[in-house]
Protein backbone atom coordinates (compact mmCIF):
# COMPACT_ATOMS: atom_id res chain seq x y z
CA UNK A 1 0.00 0.00 0.00
CA UNK A 2 1.23 3.41 -0.91
CA UNK A 3 1.82 5.90 1.49
CA UNK A 4 0.62 9.36 1.00
CA UNK A 5 3.92 11.01 0.37
CA UNK A 6 5.00 8.89 -2.56
CA UNK A 7 1.79 10.08 -4.29
CA UNK A 8 4.12 11.96 -6.44
CA UNK A 9 6.23 8.74 -7.48
CA UNK A 10 3.17 7.08 -9.74
CA UNK A 11 3.23 7.27 -13.38
CA UNK A 12 1.27 9.39 -14.88
CA UNK A 13 -0.30 8.91 -18.34
CA UNK A 14 0.70 11.76 -20.61
CA UNK A 15 -1.58 14.45 -20.80
CA UNK A 16 -4.08 13.85 -23.56
CA UNK A 17 -3.55 16.09 -27.10
CA UNK A 18 -6.64 16.63 -29.78
CA UNK A 19 -5.74 15.73 -32.95
CA UNK A 20 -7.70 18.79 -34.24
CA UNK A 21 -4.46 20.82 -35.30
CA UNK A 22 -4.06 24.10 -36.60
CA UNK A 23 -1.64 25.57 -38.73
CA UNK A 24 -1.18 29.51 -39.11
CA UNK A 25 1.29 30.28 -42.47
CA UNK A 26 3.71 33.00 -40.89
CA UNK A 27 4.48 33.81 -44.52
CA UNK A 28 0.78 34.96 -45.53
CA UNK A 29 0.66 36.81 -42.52
CA UNK A 30 3.93 38.62 -43.74
CA UNK A 31 2.86 39.14 -47.34
CA UNK A 32 -0.86 40.23 -45.85
CA UNK A 33 1.14 43.42 -43.98
CA UNK A 34 3.28 44.54 -46.25
CA UNK A 35 0.23 44.66 -49.06
CA UNK A 36 -1.56 46.91 -46.02
CA UNK A 37 1.68 48.41 -45.67
CA UNK A 38 1.66 50.58 -48.61
CA UNK A 39 -1.14 52.72 -47.86
CA UNK A 40 0.03 53.68 -44.32
CA UNK A 41 1.72 53.07 -41.33
CA UNK A 42 0.52 49.89 -40.35
CA UNK A 43 -1.21 49.18 -36.62
CA UNK A 44 -1.45 45.72 -36.88
CA UNK A 45 -4.37 44.55 -34.72
CA UNK A 46 -4.14 41.37 -32.39
CA UNK A 47 -6.16 41.53 -30.03
CA UNK A 48 -8.74 38.54 -29.23
CA UNK A 49 -5.16 36.12 -29.19
CA UNK A 50 -4.71 37.82 -32.69
CA UNK A 51 -7.90 36.79 -33.61
CA UNK A 52 -7.49 33.35 -32.81
CA UNK A 53 -4.24 32.96 -34.56
CA UNK A 54 -1.78 33.85 -31.35
CA UNK A 55 -0.94 36.82 -30.09
CA UNK A 56 2.34 36.75 -29.15
CA UNK A 57 3.62 34.49 -32.26
CA UNK A 58 2.32 37.23 -34.56
CA UNK A 59 3.84 40.11 -32.59
CA UNK A 60 6.99 38.39 -33.47
CA UNK A 61 5.98 37.34 -36.67
CA UNK A 62 5.23 40.74 -37.65
CA UNK A 63 7.52 42.66 -36.03
CA UNK A 64 9.75 43.12 -39.10
CA UNK A 65 6.69 45.15 -40.97
CA UNK A 66 4.06 46.16 -38.19
CA UNK A 67 4.92 50.24 -37.33
CA UNK A 68 3.05 49.18 -34.14
CA UNK A 69 0.39 46.95 -32.48
CA UNK A 70 -3.04 47.04 -30.63
CA UNK A 71 -5.14 45.07 -28.12
CA UNK A 72 -7.78 45.36 -26.43
CA UNK A 73 -6.62 45.92 -22.97
CA UNK A 74 -3.90 45.87 -20.16
CA UNK A 75 -3.86 42.12 -19.54
CA UNK A 76 -2.84 41.65 -23.55
CA UNK A 77 -0.41 44.15 -23.63
CA UNK A 78 1.42 42.81 -20.29
CA UNK A 79 1.55 39.52 -22.28
CA UNK A 80 2.85 41.34 -25.16
CA UNK A 81 5.60 43.09 -23.01
CA UNK A 82 6.52 39.96 -21.32
CA UNK A 83 7.27 38.77 -24.25
CA UNK A 84 9.53 41.29 -25.51
CA UNK A 85 7.48 43.07 -27.42
CA UNK A 86 9.73 46.37 -27.80
CA UNK A 87 7.07 47.91 -30.48
CA UNK A 88 4.38 50.65 -29.27
CA UNK A 89 1.21 48.92 -28.29
CA UNK A 90 -2.10 50.62 -28.69
CA UNK A 91 -4.94 49.37 -25.87
CA UNK A 92 -8.06 49.99 -27.82
CA UNK A 93 -10.37 50.04 -24.37
CA UNK A 94 -10.43 53.15 -21.86
CA UNK A 95 -9.10 51.94 -18.91
CA UNK A 96 -9.94 53.97 -15.82
CA UNK A 97 -6.19 54.28 -14.96
CA UNK A 98 -2.82 53.15 -15.89
CA UNK A 99 -1.38 49.81 -14.62
CA UNK A 100 1.90 49.68 -16.61
CA UNK A 101 4.79 50.82 -16.31
CA UNK A 102 6.23 50.78 -20.09
CA UNK A 103 7.07 53.81 -22.04
CA UNK A 104 5.48 51.76 -25.01
CA UNK A 105 2.24 51.45 -23.83
CA UNK A 106 -0.37 53.90 -25.27
CA UNK A 107 -3.75 53.83 -23.48
CA UNK A 108 -6.62 55.49 -25.44
CA UNK A 109 -8.69 57.85 -23.95
CA UNK A 110 -12.47 58.65 -24.89
CA UNK A 111 -13.41 61.03 -22.30
CA UNK A 112 -11.94 64.04 -20.67
CA UNK A 113 -12.76 63.21 -17.14
CA UNK A 114 -10.49 60.41 -17.44
CA UNK A 115 -7.45 62.95 -18.24
CA UNK A 116 -6.06 63.52 -15.15
CA UNK A 117 -5.65 60.05 -13.94
CA UNK A 118 -3.24 59.52 -17.06
CA UNK A 119 -1.06 62.45 -16.36
CA UNK A 120 2.31 62.00 -18.51
CA UNK A 121 1.53 58.70 -19.77
CA UNK A 122 1.26 58.19 -23.33
CA UNK A 123 -2.58 58.70 -24.86
CA UNK A 124 -4.19 58.05 -28.28
CA UNK A 125 -7.74 60.17 -28.04
CA UNK A 126 -10.64 58.29 -29.07
CA UNK A 127 -13.87 60.60 -30.74
CA UNK A 128 -17.45 59.10 -31.30
CA UNK A 129 -17.94 59.44 -34.78
CA UNK A 130 -21.19 57.43 -35.07
CA UNK A 131 -19.84 54.12 -33.68
CA UNK A 132 -21.41 54.96 -30.43
CA UNK A 133 -19.40 52.78 -28.40
CA UNK A 134 -16.06 54.58 -27.42
CA UNK A 135 -14.69 58.26 -27.53
CA UNK A 136 -15.98 61.85 -26.61
CA UNK A 137 -18.92 63.22 -28.49
CA UNK A 138 -19.61 66.75 -28.07
CA UNK A 139 -17.22 67.39 -25.94
CA UNK A 140 -14.32 66.09 -28.69
CA UNK A 141 -11.87 69.07 -28.34
CA UNK A 142 -12.21 69.45 -24.34
CA UNK A 143 -10.46 66.22 -24.76
CA UNK A 144 -8.20 66.97 -27.63
CA UNK A 145 -7.22 70.23 -25.07
CA UNK A 146 -6.99 68.17 -21.97
CA UNK A 147 -5.27 65.00 -23.34
CA UNK A 148 -2.32 67.45 -25.07
CA UNK A 149 -2.11 69.05 -21.43
CA UNK A 150 -1.99 66.48 -19.26
CA UNK A 151 -0.62 63.37 -21.11
CA UNK A 152 2.01 62.72 -24.36
CA UNK A 153 -0.31 62.39 -27.54
CA UNK A 154 0.50 59.73 -29.53
CA UNK A 155 -2.00 60.10 -31.88
CA UNK A 156 -6.20 60.95 -32.28
CA UNK A 157 -8.36 58.04 -34.27
CA UNK A 158 -12.46 57.15 -35.17
CA UNK A 159 -13.49 53.60 -35.82
CA UNK A 160 -15.86 53.33 -38.76
CA UNK A 161 -18.98 51.38 -38.11
CA UNK A 162 -20.25 50.42 -42.13
CA UNK A 163 -17.34 51.19 -43.87
CA UNK A 164 -19.14 48.65 -47.05
CA UNK A 165 -21.82 51.75 -47.20
CA UNK A 166 -20.25 55.02 -48.23
CA UNK A 167 -23.06 57.75 -47.25
CA UNK A 168 -22.57 56.72 -43.78
CA UNK A 169 -18.75 56.31 -44.31
CA UNK A 170 -18.38 59.64 -45.77
CA UNK A 171 -20.51 60.99 -42.50
CA UNK A 172 -18.11 59.78 -40.20
CA UNK A 173 -14.86 61.06 -42.32
CA UNK A 174 -16.29 64.32 -42.18
CA UNK A 175 -16.80 64.64 -38.70
CA UNK A 176 -13.50 63.47 -38.14
CA UNK A 177 -11.79 65.72 -40.48
CA UNK A 178 -13.71 68.30 -38.88
CA UNK A 179 -12.33 67.66 -35.22
CA UNK A 180 -9.17 67.02 -36.22
CA UNK A 181 -7.67 68.85 -39.45
CA UNK A 182 -5.84 71.84 -37.38
CA UNK A 183 -4.42 69.52 -34.17
CA UNK A 184 -1.54 68.77 -35.65
CA UNK A 185 -1.48 65.01 -34.45
CA UNK A 186 -1.49 61.92 -36.44
CA UNK A 187 -4.52 60.22 -37.12
CA UNK A 188 -6.18 57.00 -38.08
CA UNK A 189 -9.63 55.77 -39.20
CA UNK A 190 -9.31 53.18 -41.65
CA UNK A 191 -9.45 49.77 -40.50
CA UNK A 192 -9.52 46.49 -43.02
CA UNK A 193 -13.25 47.30 -44.28
CA UNK A 194 -11.78 50.60 -45.69
CA UNK A 195 -8.89 49.66 -47.03
CA UNK A 196 -10.20 50.22 -50.38
CA UNK A 197 -11.53 53.66 -49.83
CA UNK A 198 -8.38 54.37 -47.86
CA UNK A 199 -7.51 57.28 -50.30
CA UNK A 200 -10.31 59.07 -49.07
CA UNK A 201 -9.47 58.56 -45.42
CA UNK A 202 -8.14 60.99 -43.49
CA UNK A 203 -5.27 59.18 -42.12
CA UNK A 204 -1.54 58.87 -41.17
CA UNK A 205 -2.06 54.94 -39.96
CA UNK A 206 -4.47 51.93 -40.88
CA UNK A 207 -5.65 49.89 -37.66
CA UNK A 208 -5.91 46.45 -39.74
CA UNK A 209 -6.43 42.77 -38.13
CA UNK A 210 -9.15 41.02 -40.21
CA UNK A 211 -7.61 41.82 -43.25
CA UNK A 212 -3.76 40.42 -41.85
CA UNK A 213 -5.33 37.10 -41.23
CA UNK A 214 -6.89 36.52 -44.98
CA UNK A 215 -10.02 37.34 -43.73
CA UNK A 216 -11.37 39.56 -46.19
CA UNK A 217 -11.20 39.67 -50.07
CA UNK A 218 -7.62 39.95 -51.66
CA UNK A 219 -5.74 39.17 -48.95
CA UNK A 220 -4.35 35.63 -48.17
CA UNK A 221 -5.90 33.13 -45.65
CA UNK A 222 -3.35 32.24 -42.55
CA UNK A 223 -5.14 29.83 -40.99
CA UNK A 224 -5.68 26.06 -41.59
CA UNK A 225 -7.56 23.43 -39.53
CA UNK A 226 -7.26 19.62 -39.60
CA UNK A 227 -8.89 17.08 -37.87
CA UNK A 228 -7.66 13.79 -37.88
CA UNK A 229 -9.77 10.41 -38.58
CA UNK A 230 -10.71 8.32 -35.59
CA UNK A 231 -12.70 5.39 -36.59
CA UNK A 232 -15.12 4.56 -39.41
CA UNK A 233 -17.87 2.80 -40.14
CA UNK A 234 -21.06 1.52 -41.95
CA UNK A 235 -24.60 3.06 -41.32
CA UNK A 236 -27.00 1.49 -42.35
CA UNK A 237 -30.52 3.19 -44.04
CA UNK A 238 -32.75 4.02 -41.39
CA UNK A 239 -30.17 3.66 -38.73
CA UNK A 240 -29.69 6.27 -36.54
CA UNK A 241 -26.21 8.92 -36.29
CA UNK A 242 -25.32 11.13 -33.88
CA UNK A 243 -27.48 12.39 -31.10
CA UNK A 244 -31.05 13.11 -32.12
CA UNK A 245 -33.72 11.70 -33.77
CA UNK A 246 -32.94 11.89 -37.13
CA UNK A 247 -31.92 8.55 -39.35
CA UNK A 248 -29.49 7.82 -42.42
CA UNK A 249 -31.84 7.84 -45.61
CA UNK A 250 -29.12 5.62 -47.33
CA UNK A 251 -26.42 3.14 -46.35
CA UNK A 252 -23.19 5.52 -45.72
CA UNK A 253 -19.72 5.22 -45.04
CA UNK A 254 -19.50 7.64 -41.88
CA UNK A 255 -16.25 9.04 -40.34
CA UNK A 256 -14.98 10.20 -36.75
CA UNK A 257 -13.21 13.43 -36.61
CA UNK A 258 -11.29 14.44 -33.65
CA UNK A 259 -13.18 17.99 -33.43
CA UNK A 260 -16.32 19.46 -31.95
CA UNK A 261 -17.93 22.46 -30.28
CA UNK A 262 -15.68 22.44 -27.39
CA UNK A 263 -12.61 23.19 -30.35
CA UNK A 264 -14.63 26.04 -31.69
CA UNK A 265 -16.67 24.52 -34.55
CA UNK A 266 -20.14 25.66 -33.76
CA UNK A 267 -22.82 22.98 -33.37
CA UNK A 268 -25.41 25.06 -34.76
CA UNK A 269 -25.62 25.87 -38.28
CA UNK A 270 -26.70 25.36 -42.18
CA UNK A 271 -25.43 22.26 -43.76
CA UNK A 272 -21.52 22.45 -43.77
CA UNK A 273 -18.55 19.93 -45.28
CA UNK A 274 -15.26 18.82 -44.21
CA UNK A 275 -12.47 17.99 -46.94
CA UNK A 276 -11.79 14.34 -46.58
CA UNK A 277 -10.62 11.58 -49.45
CA UNK A 278 -10.23 14.64 -51.80
CA UNK A 279 -13.81 15.57 -51.23
CA UNK A 280 -16.23 17.28 -50.10
CA UNK A 281 -17.97 15.12 -46.89
CA UNK A 282 -21.40 16.29 -45.15
CA UNK A 283 -20.63 17.45 -41.87
CA UNK A 284 -23.78 14.83 -39.88
CA UNK A 285 -23.51 15.45 -36.39
CA UNK A 286 -21.38 18.00 -34.48
CA UNK A 287 -20.61 16.35 -30.56
CA UNK A 288 -18.51 18.07 -27.78
CA UNK A 289 -15.03 17.15 -28.81
CA UNK A 290 -15.71 15.26 -32.36
CA UNK A 291 -17.97 15.24 -34.93
CA UNK A 292 -19.21 12.72 -37.57
CA UNK A 293 -19.28 13.22 -41.52
CA UNK A 294 -19.96 11.43 -45.07
CA UNK A 295 -16.54 9.59 -46.18
CA UNK A 296 -15.93 7.66 -49.07
CA UNK A 297 -15.49 3.95 -48.38
CA UNK A 298 -11.27 4.33 -48.73
CA UNK A 299 -10.51 6.58 -45.86
CA UNK A 300 -9.20 4.80 -42.66
CA UNK A 301 -8.17 5.64 -38.98
CA UNK A 302 -5.31 8.79 -38.93
CA UNK A 303 -6.40 10.09 -42.21
CA UNK A 304 -6.43 13.62 -42.02
CA UNK A 305 -9.50 16.03 -43.12
CA UNK A 306 -9.50 19.65 -43.75
CA UNK A 307 -11.79 21.85 -41.65
CA UNK A 308 -10.92 24.71 -42.41
CA UNK A 309 -8.30 25.86 -45.57
CA UNK A 310 -7.88 26.15 -49.00
CA UNK A 311 -11.30 23.60 -50.52
CA UNK A 312 -13.29 24.58 -46.70
CA UNK A 313 -13.15 28.40 -46.53
CA UNK A 314 -13.84 30.58 -43.91
CA UNK A 315 -16.46 32.48 -45.59
CA UNK A 316 -18.10 29.19 -46.45
CA UNK A 317 -18.03 28.21 -42.89
CA UNK A 318 -19.71 31.87 -41.69
CA UNK A 319 -22.05 31.92 -44.53
CA UNK A 320 -23.41 28.38 -43.14
CA UNK A 321 -23.13 29.26 -39.76
CA UNK A 322 -24.55 32.68 -40.17
CA UNK A 323 -21.82 34.99 -38.81
CA UNK A 324 -18.85 36.70 -40.25
CA UNK A 325 -15.15 35.25 -40.55
CA UNK A 326 -14.17 36.98 -37.70
CA UNK A 327 -16.19 34.61 -35.26
CA UNK A 328 -14.69 31.40 -37.07
CA UNK A 329 -11.50 32.79 -36.65
CA UNK A 330 -11.57 33.97 -32.77
CA UNK A 331 -13.60 30.45 -32.41
CA UNK A 332 -10.84 28.34 -33.68
CA UNK A 333 -8.56 29.83 -31.10
CA UNK A 334 -10.10 27.23 -29.01
CA UNK A 335 -7.20 24.71 -30.80
CA UNK A 336 -4.13 24.76 -28.40
CA UNK A 337 -2.04 22.51 -30.66
CA UNK A 338 -1.15 25.30 -33.00
CA UNK A 339 1.54 25.23 -35.99
CA UNK A 340 3.73 28.03 -37.35
CA UNK A 341 5.67 25.81 -39.53
CA UNK A 342 5.54 25.93 -42.93
CA UNK A 343 7.49 22.66 -44.34
CA UNK A 344 4.92 20.92 -41.82
CA UNK A 345 2.23 22.61 -43.01
CA UNK A 346 3.15 21.88 -46.39
CA UNK A 347 3.25 17.93 -45.16
CA UNK A 348 -0.41 18.25 -43.78
CA UNK A 349 -1.74 19.59 -46.72
CA UNK A 350 -0.68 17.14 -49.09
CA UNK A 351 -1.95 14.57 -46.01
CA UNK A 352 -5.15 16.02 -47.28
CA UNK A 353 -5.09 14.99 -50.59
CA UNK A 354 -6.64 11.58 -51.41
CA UNK A 355 -5.05 9.07 -49.51
CA UNK A 356 -3.45 6.20 -51.56
CA UNK A 357 -3.34 2.42 -50.33
CA UNK A 358 0.53 1.07 -49.94
CA UNK A 359 2.06 -0.17 -53.25
CA UNK A 360 -0.94 1.18 -55.26
CA UNK A 361 -0.63 3.91 -58.28
CA UNK A 362 -2.50 7.43 -58.06
CA UNK A 363 -5.92 7.05 -59.38
CA UNK A 364 -5.70 7.21 -63.05
CA UNK A 365 -2.11 6.55 -63.61
CA UNK A 366 -1.38 2.51 -65.31
CA UNK A 367 -4.85 2.37 -66.87
CA UNK A 368 -4.92 1.58 -70.94
CA UNK A 369 -6.92 3.90 -73.27
CA UNK A 370 -9.91 1.53 -74.04
CA UNK A 371 -10.33 2.57 -77.59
Amino acid sequence: MKRICDINLIPRPPIYKYVAKKFIDPCALRRNAKKISHTAKLIAVIKDDAYGHGMTECARILSCVANMFAVANESEARSLLDSGIKKDILILHPCASPRLNADNVIYTLSSPRGCAAFEGSRTALKLNTGMNRFGADDDARVLIHLGRKLTRVHSVYTHLRCPSDKSITDVQYARFENATKEVGLPRHIAASGALRREANAPHDYVRCGIALYGGTESYERAMTVTAEVLETRLVRAGVGCGYGTEVMRTDTYVAVLDIGYAQGYARTGGRRYVYLGGKRCRVIAICMDCMITECPKSIKRGDVAEIMGRHITPEELARACGTITYEIFTSFGKITDTSYDTAEQKRNTNAIQVPQKAGTLPRGEGKKDSG
